[in-house]
């Protein structure tokens, strides 16, 4: 009798709950797709700069490179990386706590299989690097995700880490600067994690993959700068990203001598040591490379500026948080969108229907659901291209050839090769709001609810209607008045006939099923009825397309103030759009009456006829309210005149930035020097 039954079950055991990185997965589907432009993969567009390239084949003359090194790597470069890390006030000994690994996944999979047992769990943010779920799950662990604020430009959530923790917990594992996200995460949030990790005997793990990408003024903070926990710090970095050189897999890791005793044993089983030609080329860029770092930077944060222009002008399909390092953004698609809450379904049909490759957000964890990430590393041609298909492919014209209704959420995209098509259908019974009778009772509930809380708690409403950058002026409003009053922006940019309730709610639906749908409802009674504390100013969103989307808005509420933005949208010429716009703003003209204060942009011609249809003159703003002096830029508001050096990116911004000032001028209590320190600074909601 064979021996052994069921081996051949078993060998895959380890790799049962292991995926091929989401990512990667786009990038094979995209391959096979002629003529697609890709900012899915993150690999930047340079190559790896010449005196890198030259020293090394310098050394593989010499032959230098036909043997291994030391298996903590070669002991000139542990030297080097010492002597770059004492300059960032980091001490760490060459000979006993730095291993030159092959790039940084291997240094984190040598961490976690050294440092955890099978059965211990690892925090993870979400949205945090895909691949992070997978290694963690290889050394025998189990991810628990912490989700980030994506509101305060998805910042740490302590209370989420928190909530995380049990007698299993064992380390923390993250990015900063942030993949897929971009934040920058401040040295205020480091610190505190720290605290966490000693307040709970925890490791923390960090990828400073990103760390020579950041568009801030603030000074980068490690956690490895903290000597007095160095014990629990394992740092981690890579020379792919800053330098250029993502196929010669190099990179190290730091920590305690204690600690890289210990890893040193699985990286050695893992790699021996990392490839002898790359450790060369590591050593020429910590050398030579500094310059091309500051090349790379600044060509990257002209490609984000350039990406957040293209996204302005798809506002009407994309929130998004303006990230502050890497390049990467991670827009929020609205719920307008179909596929919105599917973003598996949307990135496939986007390949398959514009050939743009772009990543699925649940591919980062649970809270990526609803998102995109997009890398702006790639060359500005690709860019353009990139959103001249995204802006056809969203068009009103496009929607209507293809109707949500005939695109099911999870329908693979049929032609794109190595598409899965094992996700499940969502199907009509879990989806209540695909009844029409149960839709409707949840919108005129939720309403309900939403009127209620109003007329209970009484806060200044202030909604925005427009084509551009609807979701801009919401998040400048809110950073601006919050500096003095409570105020609640509308979360997730709902700005649909139910969103429009939840957001004046605050709260957020997971899903539609049922069980969802029962939590939500739960929580809007409570809040509507129990809570107390109540924001001074809600901060809407009043997104419109189509005939009759304003009336269903304003039987919710009608606003305080209303700002209009541009009507003209980029994206469309489409005549009788336009004069639905039109329409749709002159409904709310006519609906708020003489109690709404308007700003309205002025010098948009589409407009013209709703200032008209006004019954008392609105404040009206005009582009040439901005000028420059000396290289500074300068806004004459209606008040006084201000000088302005926060980093103002596009048309859309400027005028988000006008809106603000003009609003806390007008119609609050904030005083001409709050307003300037908020033009001096460049800040984001934390």
């Amino acid at each position: 009798m064979a021996r052994g039954g069921g081996g051949q079950n078993r060998a895959f055991a380890r790799t049962a709950n292991v995926k091929l990185s989401p990512i990667k997965a786009m990038e094979l589907a995209a391959s096979r797709v002629p003529d697609v432009v890709s900012l899915a993969q993150g690999i930047p567009s340079f190559d790896t700069p010449e005196p890198i390239k030259s020293f090394v084949q310098q050394k593989i003359a010499e032959g230098e490179c036909a043997t291994y090194s030391l298996t903590p790597g070669l002991p000139q470069l542990r030297e080097y990386i010492a002597e770059s890390l004492l300059r960032e006030a980091m001490h760490y000994d060459p000979d006993q706590e730095i291993i030159v690994s092959s790039g940084s996944i291997e240094a984190i999979a040598a961490t976690l299989l050294a440092l955890t047992q099978p059965g211990d769990e690892i925090i993870l943010p979400s949205p945090s690097y895909a691949s992070y779920q997978e290694v963690v799950r290889i050394a025998g662990c189990t991810p628990r995700f912490a989700p980030l604020r994506e509101e305060q430009n998805f910042a740490f959530n302590e209370e989420a880490f928190e909530a995380c923790l049990s007698p299993r917990t064992r380390a923390i594992l993250y990015c900063n600067p942030n993949n897929p996200t971009g934040t920058v995460f401040s040295e205020a949030e480091t610190r505190a994690l720290v605290a966490l990790a000693e307040r709970h005997n925890l490791f923390l793990i960090i990828d400073e993959a990103y760390k020579d990408f950041v568009y801030t003024p603030e000074a980068y903070f490690s956690p490895a700068q903290v000597a007095e926990v160095r014990q629990r710090i394992v740092r981690i970095f890579t020379f792919s990203k800053a330098y250029g050189m993502t196929g010669w897999r190099v990179g190290y890791l730091h920590s305690d001598a204690r600690n890289v005793q210990e890893i040193l044993k699985v990286h050695d089983a893992l790699v021996t040591c990392a490839p002898v030609v790359s450790q060369y080329a590591a050593l020429a860029a910590l050398e030579y490379g500094h310059e091309h770092i500051t090349t790379f930077r600044q060509a990257f944060k002209q490609r984000r500026d350039l990406t957040l222009t293209y996204l302005d002008q798809l506002s009407h399909v994309f929130d998004y948080q303006k990230p502050e390092g890497a390049y990467f953004v991670f827009p929020r698609v609205k719920d307008v969108v179909a596929h919105a809450h599917d973003s598996h379904a949307l990135a496939y049909d986007i390949l398959e229907k514009a050939k743009v490759a772009v990543v699925p957000g649940i591919a980062f964890g649970p809270s990526g659901e609803a998102h995109i990430r997009l890398n702006f590393g790639r060359e500005s041609d690709d860019i353009t291209t990139a959103f001249e298909r995204l802006s056809e492919y969203f068009s009103p014209a496009a929607a209507r050839r293809i109707q949500p209704a005939q695109r099911p959420a999870s329908r693979p995209a049929a032609s794109v090769p190595g598409h899965s098509s094992s996700l499940p259908a969502p199907g009509l019974a879990r989806d209540l709001f695909s009844h029409r009778r149960l839709r409707g009772f949840a919108v005129r509930l939720l309403r309900a609810l939403a009127r209620l809380r109003l007329w209970r708690k009484n806060p200044q409403v202030i909604a925005i209607a427009g084509s551009h950058g609807k979701t801009i002026i919401k998040r400048i409003v809110t950073e601006l008045l919050a500096r003095r009053y409570r105020v609640q922006p509308n979360p997730r940019s709902y700005n649909t006939d139910i969103g429009l309730p939840l957001a004046i709610l605050n709260i957020e639906l997971a899903s539609v099923r049922l069980r969802d749908l029962a939590r939500g409802f739960a929580q809007a009674v409570w809040t509507t009825l129990l809570k107390t504390e109540a924001p001074d100013i809600l901060v809407l969103e009043f997104g419109v397309r189509h005939r009759g989307d304003m009336q269903q808005l304003i039987r919710t509420v009608i606003p305080d103030i209303a700002i209009l933005t541009t009507l003209t949208p980029s994206y469309s010429t489409d005549v009788e759009e336009l004069h639905t716009l039109q329409d749709e703003m002159q409904i709310l003209c006519r609906a708020a009456g003489a109690s709404c204060r308007f700003v309205i942009d002025g010098d948009d011609p589409l407009l013209q006829d709703v200032i008209a249809a006004l019954p008392r003159p609105p404040l009206l703003l005009r582009r040439s309210a901005w000028s420059a002096e000396e290289s500074r830029l300068q806004l004459q508001s209606p008040e006084r005149r201000y000088a302005v050096t926060r980093e103002i990116i596009g048309e859309n911004e400027r005028f988000s930035v006008q809106a603000a000032v003009a609003v806390a001028e007008r119609w609050t209590d904030l005083s001409p020097a709050e307003i300037q320190r908020f033009l001096s600074e460049n800040t984001t909601l934390r």
